[in-house]
């Protein structure tokens, strides 16, 4: 891992020899063809002390590997030998430091070179930038696509800018160094900061929620807060209140789901006293042919291939399309969940998410003419100690994520909110719930009863940090 980082950092975004990275590494002081920096004049011993460290990056930088574990900066070190506070964010107890100096978090304003930050959300990974300078984003849609190509790029699901909150005027402050927030005179909001992403695809969702999670860990250590604390985004999707908490989690009150036809939007119609659309019938894809017989799983792969793949280029019939039973959410972005097709089912539902074919249904569902502005998809299975049951509900579900703009992803925080809202609606799940999704388990709770928001709780994790140049 630190010999593909170092060699990629050295040789894609930290040039050999950058004049502009002398400063930033070394307190001002110039690099000498070593790494080595030169101590002059009355700043000698401060000089010196850069130099020591200088000379351990540019070794690293040039060799692909630390000299030793324990001269690893401690950005990079075990969360175990980062101070007293776990994952690099400092409990309320602790001496508060300023992370900008000892963590490693640079200031990019004026800087010929752009920091990025790689964090992960059970496997939902992104690019931060702090942005907290400007309210334009440093980088395009379609820079920021390239950086998410996992070949030729840094490899993400999206780049994610820490913006400042909006001013009263409707603009963005030049500057956000402190957490006061300023006031947003069109919804009459207080933000402490903004949030603005790009998809891999250079596509712009309203809001990401494994994202805004991230989004909340990296401004409590770019910013040195004490934890647990709370800040206040300005997103697509309107106010989101992220929690940063002493255990490595973020717990995120994501507001409250809209349910209704033209707030997700879909042109499926309502079915329900409400007003929402909910397990409502929705055709898709090619001819019912392509609907596997059970049989055909206890085939061999190859097989099983070659059948997948003369069902999906078959021509021929009437073209009659799959029937899928969906309900519609909006946490702020559409989605669409389903828990199987129509028949004999249990609450469970009918689909086997071990053997289904996601790359093939999920672009047909996320681009379906039924969802004007594009859906996230998800393919549920409720877990169940009796499988059979036809009573009881659950608090555990199962889910394969495809995302809009990104494809299928080890995570979506959002997702993972309108799943448990719809397995609610459809008398599945509990209110509250374990979403297990390939990256790992996501805790959801439905607040219906209450004030009707839903409440994410998860990880987020800094993997490394590097620069761009501008």
């Amino acid at each position: 891992f630190f010999c593909c980082f170092g060699f990629f950092v050295q040789g894609v975004a930290v040039p050999f020899g950058s004049a502009a990275m002398a400063p930033r590494y070394c307190g001002g002081a110039s690099l000498g063809p070593r790494g080595c920096a030169k101590a002059r004049g009355a700043g000698h011993g401060a000089a010196h002390a850069a130099s020591r460290r200088t000379r351990t990056r540019t070794r690293w930088r040039m060799t692909g590997s630390w000299p030793s574990a324990a001269s690893a900066p401690a950005s990079l070190a075990p969360a175990s030998r980062r101070g007293k506070g776990r994952h690099g964010v400092r409990a309320a107890s602790d001496a508060l430091e300023d992370v900008r100096v000892h963590e490693g978090f640079p200031d990019s304003r004026g800087s010929t070179m752009v920091p990025f930050y790689k964090y992960q959300g059970l496997g939902n990974d992104f690019i931060m930038v702090d942005n907290r300078h400007t309210s334009d984003p440093l980088l395009s849609a379609e820079e920021a696509a390239s950086l998410c190509d996992r070949r030729f790029g840094i490899g993400a699901d999206g780049v994610i800018f820490l913006l400042p909150p909006p001013n009263a005027d409707g603009t963005n402050n030049a500057h956000a160094d402190d957490i006061n927030a300023s006031q947003d005179a069109a919804d009459g909001m207080e933000y402490d900061y903004a949030m603005r992403m790009f998809n891999s695809d250079g596509s712009e969702p309203e809001m990401c929620g494994n994202g805004i999670r991230c989004l909340a860990r990296f401004a409590a250590e770019v910013e040195g807060h004490e934890v647990p604390c709370k800040f206040r985004f300005h997103t697509g999707a309107g106010l989101i209140v992220p929690e940063v908490l002493p255990n490595g989690l973020v717990s995120v009150d994501m507001g409250e789901p809209r349910l209704s036809q033209k707030e997700i939007p879909t042109t499926l119609e309502s079915n329900d006293a409400g007003g929402s659309v909910v397990l409502q019938s929705l055709e898709v894809g090619g001819p019912l042919g392509s609907v596997p017989p059970p049989e055909e799983m206890f085939l061999p792969y190859e097989e099983r291939m070659a059948k997948s793949i003369a069902r999906k280029t078959k021509q021929g019939g009437a073209g009659v399309k799959e029937e899928w039973l969906v309900t519609c959410v909006s946490m702020g972005n559409p989605h669409c969940v389903t828990f199987g097709r129509p028949g004999d089912e249990t609450l469970g539902g009918t689909l086997d998410l071990e053997n289904l074919d996601v790359e093939y249904y999920g672009p047909l569902m996320e681009s379906h003419a039924a969802f004007p502005e594009k859906v996230n998809t998800h393919f549920c299975q409720a877990i169940y100690d009796n499988p059979d049951s036809q009573e009881d509900l659950t608090d555990a579900v199962k889910v394969i994520h495809w995302e809009r703009g990104a494809g299928r992803t080890l995570a979506c925080g959002t997702g993972a909110c309108s799943v448990v809202v719809a397995g609610v609606l459809e008398e599945r799940l509990k209110q509250k719930c374990l979403v297990y999704v390939p990256g790992g388990p996501l805790q959801i709770e439905w607040q219906r009863n209450t004030d009707n928001h839903v409440i994410m709780t998860g990880p987020a994790q800094l993997v490394y940090k590097g620069m761009l140049p501008a």
